[in-house]
């Protein structure tokens, strides 16, 4: 049990084993709909919120859904990743309020942020952050575009995941890191077993001390990412003038 109460945000769709392990580690839960968009991605916590820094030091940027529009690029404004070393994304339909926080965090944590150019706009759909400079993707273009950087990147199979109303889901959107008593734990929503690639991902974080936790109850499926507030209080849209 951790000392604060951190939020997780999650599409409601979660795997209710995942939602009670959640639960039952002092996690409070918070879903939400987001308006405007279309609604296969509706209940997707990563088309409004996004995650600035991982662990301990997570915080949550609130989007504001008037800016959203339904169909990409209008959806993406706050698609992005961002550790405490970078923040990838489509950078041409970046929201300049979540760079600015981005920029913000990193500065109060005595960190330099790398700004990474992706075409990709859904961006941390497509891609798992697993800690500051290492990430899991299918996105061949978004693995060759890190290649360029201080990054370990592990490139899985495409498909595999399942996304209602589309062919298949992204492994990012399935997804997050979470402290748990002083442990790194990266939490996955159905069962990772499925995938052609699930032993190179175990080892993967398993290199790299992270322990793995998936509902097996379930499939596989893209929800939308889940993302932790660690932090005592979440950094707010910014006041329009």
């Amino acid at each position: 049990m951790l000392q604060n109460t951190p939020t997780v945000y999650l599409s409601r769709l979660a795997s209710p084993s995942l939602q009670r392990f959640l639960q039952s580690n002092g996690f409070q839960l918070n879903s939400l709909d987001v308006p405007g968009v279309y609604p296969e991605i509706s209940t997707h916590a990563d088309i409004l919120l996004c995650q600035l820094g991982l662990w301990e030091k997570a915080q949550i940027f609130h989007g504001d859904p008037e800016k959203l529009a339904r169909n990409y690029p209008g959806n993406i404004r706050y698609n992005a990743v961002c550790t405490g070393k970078y923040f990838i994304h489509n950078l041409q339909y970046t929201d300049p309020d979540l760079l600015a926080a981005a920029e913000t965090k990193a500065a109060a944590d005595s960190a330099i942020l790398t700004k990474i150019h992706v075409k990709q706009g859904y961006t941390r759909c497509s891609l798992l952050p697993v800690d500051d400079r290492s990430f899991i993707t299918s996105d061949a273009g978004i693995a060759k575009t890190l290649a360029d950087h201080d990054t370990d990147v592990l490139l899985i199979h495409p498909g595999h995941i399942h996304l209602p109303g589309f062919d298949y889901g992204f492994i990012g959107g399935t997804g997050g890191g979470l402290p748990l008593s002083g442990r790194r734990l990266l939490v996955v929503n159905g069962n990772i077993e499925t995938h052609p690639d699930h032993k190179k991902i175990a080892t993967f974080l398993e290199d790299r001390d992270i322990d793995l936790y998936y509902s097996k109850d379930s499939p596989l499926m893209d929800i939308g990412s889940i993302l932790v507030d660690a932090a005592p209080k979440p950094l707010q849209q910014p006041a329009q003038d």
